[in-house]
Order: structure tokens, then sequence, then C-alpha cells
């Protein structure tokens, strides 16, 4: 056996072999072992040269599917590995994995295929006798596939596997929305999950931006919480879009979107974005100004920093001042109007699009990301002019990050008041508090939140 060293992820997954399977084994095993990011080596692989739709197409259902059903598949597998699935090496682990959400999950690949394809890449990755382990398992849940009977309790273990989700996540949403909306939220999480692309209002209108993506064989719908945003049908990775690197448009989910919204940005406004990269929302306060007034987009990550700065020069917003530098302690000389804190957060608004984050956290995290994000408010909130707006968002819509947070930064700093989103975005989106707080299984999007507050 000779094992393949592991590609070079800084080239975003365009060293990955060509065949899809083999292509999905070496990114689900950077995620296992390396903490790699799936969706940057998917979009790598799906720019590649000559890359054929349909490989493309079963690569990204294969890494998806695999890992937002991975708790249904290792529960299945589990039972059937007489070791049990965690004493088996990763590379084989990931192959079972793959060949069970086939077999499992998928009814358009014939099972042989699956079970064929599977054994070749064990004999490959494997070590000896690995092979045949691969070719029993999957040729016994083959067998008993109509015979498996997925756990249907309302108890937190049954749901944890039920919905693929963690129990410690499992547990806090069964405690907060109940089974009913908590089946409802993991499902929606599970969903196969659309591309949107936001339209870069400096270059024309989203009817126009749905025009273009036509001519390129692209079909689009409109979103229908964020009037600037359509959501792309099919595997299309954006950088392989014409509109796209012409700069009509800058990936972005509808929920993100939203939060320039938020902010209301007004023409020569100076406004500050503490937490800039990768862009997304920073060109799109430059859009609304169009690009009348000055925007700084701070980022601490030096190595984002040329992220962003591409961003902007693709998008051709001229307003956009990149600083690099840290938002809790970089001194500026002047106020600003407003103030975007889009703050480092757990993500579990986002477990939908990025699959592999839901396996990669733990509940430690919700005690961790608090005390950052109140220490970036309490930055920005010196740099807010009197009367100017500071506006905070996340993506996610656990209590310890959302309202807890909002209501410690306004105990701590009485000078501020907390203003209604009302009227800025989607009556559907906004609290009884006035924030905004977007909900997958509600909104069909991925989770977020903002507040809007006023400087008195």
């Amino acid at each position: 056996m000779t094992r393949p060293a592991p590609f070079d992820e800084d080239q975003g997954g365009r060293g990955l072999p060509s065949d899809p399977r083999e292509a999905s084994l070496r990114i689900l095993h950077a995620v296992d072992t390396r903490s790699a990011f799936s969706d940057r080596l998917l979009d790598g692989a799906h720019q590649r040269p000559g890359a054929d739709g349909r490989d493309r197409a079963l690569l990204h259902e294969l890494v998806k599917g695999s890992l937002r059903w991975r708790g249904r598949l290792d529960w299945a597998l589990n039972s059937r590995i007489h070791i049990g699935l965690d004493a088996v090496q990763p590379w084989i682990r990931n192959i079972l994995r793959i060949g069970a959400y086939q077999i499992l999950m998928l009814d358009r690949i014939p099972m042989h295929a699956a079970v064929d394809e599977s054994v070749k890449l064990a004999h490959k990755y494997g070590h000896p006798g690995s092979a045949g382990l691969v070719n029993s398992v999957l040729r016994r849940l083959i067998e008993e596939k109509e015979l498996i009977e997925w756990p249907a309790g309302d108890d937190v273990e049954s749901l944890s596997v039920w919905g693929s989700h963690p129990i410690w996540i499992t547990e806090r949403w069964l405690e907060r929305f109940g089974p009913e909306s908590a089946r409802a939220l993991m499902m929606a999480n599970n969903r196969p999950v659309a591309t949107g692309l936001r339209v870069n209002a400096l270059r024309g209108t989203r009817e126009e931006l749905a025009a273009r993506l036509v001519t390129e064989g692209v079909e689009s719908r409109p979103g229908t919480l964020s009037p600037d945003l359509l959501w792309v049908e099919g595997h299309h990775a954006p950088g392989a879009l014409k509109a796209f690197t012409e700069g009509w448009c800058t990936a972005q989910d509808e929920s993100e979107a939203l939060v320039a919204r938020v902010l209301a940005p007004e023409k020569n406004d100076r406004i500050l974005d503490m937490c800039a990269a990768p862009g997304g929302k920073t060109t799109h306060i430059a859009e609304l100004i169009g690009d009348e007034g000055e925007v700084w987009a701070l980022e601490r990550d030096k190595h984002r920093v040329s992220s962003l700065e591409n961003t902007i020069k693709r998008l051709g917003d001229q307003c956009i001042h990149v600083v690099h530098g840290d938002g809790t302690t970089y001194e500026f000389p002047m106020p600003f109007d407003r103030v975007l804190v889009d703050a480092p957060c757990s993500g579990l608004g986002v477990m939908g699009r990025r699959a592999d984050a839901r396996w990669r956290k733990g509940p430690e995290v919700l005690s961790e990301m608090p005390p950052v994000q109140l220490e970036l408010l309490d930055a920005a909130s010196y740099r807010v002019r009197p009367g100017g707006v500071l506006v905070y968002s996340v993506c996610t819509f656990e209590p310890e990050e959302t309202d807890h947070v909002v209501e410690r930064f306004l105990a701590l700093h009485p000078d501020f008041t907390l203003e209604s989103v009302k009227g800025l975005v989607p009556d559907a989106v906004v609290t009884p508090e006035g924030t905004m707080r977007v909900l997958p299984q509600r909104d069909g999007c991925d989770g977020a939140f903002a507040a809007r507050m006023r400087k008195k």
C-alpha cells in the first residue's frame, strides 16, 4: 500500500484527484484529521479547468451529504463493525461513511458500484485486510437496508441520531425549542444548501444579474428576505461564473445580506466595519451608499487582508479603505457615523452550510465567545460619534451570544439605547425586542442575529 501524501490545502482543493469518490475521501480525511474546511476545498475543486459537471455534482453530494448525515451513518456502521467504528483508522472510517451514504441516503447510484468503488479506495488507502472489512460491512448494509429503523424517540440520544447532530447541540435545542421545532431545525441544517449571490448595486439590478446568469446557463430565483440576493440552482462555484469574476455579484447567504440593511448606511457617512474579512458586508455597505462616503475595513488576520482587498478590487468599490489591525486596540483619529461589529461566534446558525462545523465544535464555544464579542463591542462604542449607530451581528441564534451580549453591553454603556430594526428588514425576522433573528427552520436560510444601537 502506498498512501498518497496530503494535498496542499493552500491550493484550495485544486490538488485533489479527478475521481469524485477519491477526492471526497481526501476532503473528509482532511476535515477529520487536520480540521480543514470542506467548503474551501470544494470551491477549489469545482474551479479546476475541465472539471466534468457530473463529477463535480457527485463530489459535492458525497462530501456534504456524508458530513450532514454523519450521525446516522456512524450509528448504522458502528453496530455492524465488531471493533466499533471509532477503532477503525480514519481513512477507512471515511471510506465506510462515503459508501454508507450512497447506499442508505441516495437512490440513483447502483449499490454494487458504491461497494466496488469503496473497496478500491480501501485497497489504496488502507492496511492489509481493510478492503475485506469495507466489503463485508457495506454488503451487510445493503442486505439489511430495509430493516433499519432509525431512532424515533424524543429523548436526546434518539434525536441526536435521527437528526444527525452532536448530543450537546441536540440537548440545547430540545430544551429550548421542544421536540417538533428541534426536529425542524435539524432537518433544515440537513437540506441541500443553495448558493446565494448578492448583486453589486454599483453594476446593476438583481434582475439584470439574473439575466446575465441565464447567458451562462445558470438558473436563479429571487431571495425572499433580501431584495439584493438571488439563489442559484445547482452546484455552481461562484468563482467559476463570469458574472462573479466581472464583479457583478458576490457570494452571500440571505441572512448575511440583511446585516448591512440593519446598519442602514447613508451617502457621505463615515463607516467602520471592525471585523471586515472576507468582505461581504463591507462591500454591501459601500454599494448601499453608492460608493459615496468612507468605509473603513479593519481586519486583524494578515492573511485575510489580501482576500479582503481582492474582493473589493473585483467589485470595484472605491470608497473602502482597508486597515490591518486588531479591533480591540487599533486607534482611529476620527469618530464614525456608523460602526458594524460582525463578531466571531460559534457559527451554530450556519451548520447547514458548514456541515463539518457541527462535528468540530464543543459546548465550550458558548462560554469562550461572549467575552470576545463584548470586548469588541466595548472598543466599538468609543468609535461611534454621539447620535451615531452601532450594529452587532453574529451568525448564530444562541442566547449566550445574542441577547445576553447585548443586554450586558447596554448595562455597561448607558449612553447607548437599543433601536428597533423594524422597517429595515422584513417583519418576519424582527423579534418583540426589536432585534433581528433569522432561524433556518422558519426562514429557509442560515441563522443569524443583529441588534441596532444608537449612541445618545
